[in-house]
């Protein structure tokens, strides 16, 4: 709620009191004191907000009411927290119209599951706030359609279990939360389930996507067309891909965890296409198909994620002038592939396929760790062929191919082990020794072989 919202909501209300709908419930309008019972006769909730003063706060009562709703002066709807407030609508229309600045509404449920076209809710005002509401839908939960600096939070957004919604293919279902030339929101703290995409952004810039739980949806975040989106601290779960950043400038995503985003060929935890000046940093990405996909795709910086246990940790297609540092790759089946990736500079990551030489101590290998890029290269040509990934034959292969070893991705000075496992300064010292130690044992091991070969002569 804007200042001048709370300034208004704060004055004494002018004239009679207002009454409620049908059947018996009560009222109270913010500043007056006032409680009334509605009788039978009493005005619908429509025409209660229609007659309200502009900044009135209307408390609801328990009890179930019937939309759709319009509002079209700034004011704030607010449930009564002693039991539950159900707005039910079953037309072809959107159950909540929002079309004024400054209005808030917190805490309906909302029960809307006719499948069709119309969201639930649309919001057209700026600097609105829904917060706590629960929306059950067969149609895209929230709208903002040229809505600037409003606040969605704490809400939850499921798609219906109506078996008319159920019949709906996920292609066709409606976005948990969807902005369109809707610039400065706040989406936060969010739950939404079971949806195309959980929170959906085009042509929208400078929104934050804040600590949201998305989850058995397409997309959990899915940005299109946007400039300055902050990716923050979300949780994707079950989803085809966690987050699709996809033709957008200067994005952060950053300490989000996106987990068993596996059951579909084309699963990712983060998809990265044409997509520059990114800033992806200390994200999880577990469990995942693909922890990290990045595709034509420039200028961003990679620095602090953890792909653990992923079936391909990341795959950079035709991706160029990215900078990865400070990653961390463990436990998947495939740490990396790159095809067509070039000029992208890769350093000080771990990588634990990689077995360096630490000779100076210093924690990171004096060995080079390159991606070998003939899997993806035979697969671009003949997808049948992921069959064969990490089999025998094929890891043999890769052993015996070195073609154009120059351009192949590579990381420069890999880490020797983990970030949280690295060793202190005074441990280092001994890191030196063995470094030392194994050059000794590698040197000895030359004048072995060449005494060998001398007296074999």
């Amino acid at each position: 709620m804007t200042r001048a919202m709370q300034r208004r909501s704060g004055r004494t209300l002018k004239g009679g009191v207002l009454a409620l709908m049908a059947g018996v419930a009560m009222l109270w309008i913010a500043g007056a004191n006032h409680q009334v019972e509605a009788s039978a006769s009493s005005p619908s909730l429509q025409t209660l907000i229609d007659q309200a003063a502009v900044g009135d706060r209307l408390t609801i009562p328990e009890g179930t009411y019937e939309g759709p709703l319009v509002i079209t002066k700034p004011l704030a709807l607010i449930a009564d927290q002693t039991g539950e407030v159900l707005l039910k609508y079953t037309g072809e229309g959107q159950a909540l119209r929002i079309e004024a600045d400054g209005v808030a509404v917190d805490g309906l449920r909302i029960v809307d599951e006719t499948v069709k076209n119309e969201p639930t809710i649309l919001v057209t005002g700026d600097q609105v706030q829904l917060s706590h509401l629960t929306i059950i839908t067969a149609a895209d939960g929230i709208q903002l359609r040229g809505a600037q600096g409003g606040e969605l939070r704490g809400n939850l957004v499921v798609w219906s279990s109506q078996a008319a919604a159920q019949a709906v293919r996920l292609a066709a279902k409606g976005n948990g939360i969807d902005l369109y030339d809707s610039h400065d929101n706040l989406i936060t703290g969010n739950r939404i389930r079971d949806m195309h995409d959980g929170i959906y952004l085009e042509n929208s810039d400078h929104n934050e996507v804040t600590d949201n739980d998305l989850a058995d949806s397409r997309y959990g975040v899915h940005c299109m067309y946007t400039v300055g989106t902050r990716i923050l601290g979300n949780r994707g779960e079950g989803n085809v891909t966690g987050a699709m950043v996809m033709n957008t400038r200067e994005v952060e995503i950053t300490g989000n965890t996106f987990a068993k985003q596996n059951e579909n060929v084309n699963s990712q935890g983060l998809l990265l296409f044409d997509a520059h000046a990114t800033l992806v940093r200390d994200n999880q990405l577990e469990g995942n198909r693909v922890g990290i996909y990045v595709e034509q795709s420039s200028d961003n910086q990679l620095e602090g994620n953890r792909m653990l246990d992923n079936f391909i940790g990341i795959q950079l297609i035709s991706a160029s002038g990215n900078t990865l540092t400070g990653n961390q790759w463990i436990g998947n089946m495939a740490d990396a592939q790159a095809r067509g990736s070039v000029d992208n500079t890769i350093s000080g990551n771990y990588w634990d396929a990689h077995r360096g030489v630490d000779i100076d101590g210093d924690g990171y290998s004096d060995i080079s760790y390159a991606v070998n890029p003939l899997f993806s290269g035979i697969v671009q040509r003949r997808p049948q062929l992921q069959l064969l990934f990490q089999s025998p034959g094929m890891l043999f292969l890769e052993d015996l191919y070195q073609a154009d070893r120059q351009s192949w991705t590579t990381d420069a000075s890999p880490l020797m082990r983990p970030l949280d496992m690295r060793e202190t300064d005074p441990d280092r010292q001994s890191g030196w020794l063995v470094g030392v130690a194994g050059s000794v044992l590698l040197a000895g091991t030359g004048i072995l072989y060449y005494l060998a070969r001398r007296r074999g002569t």
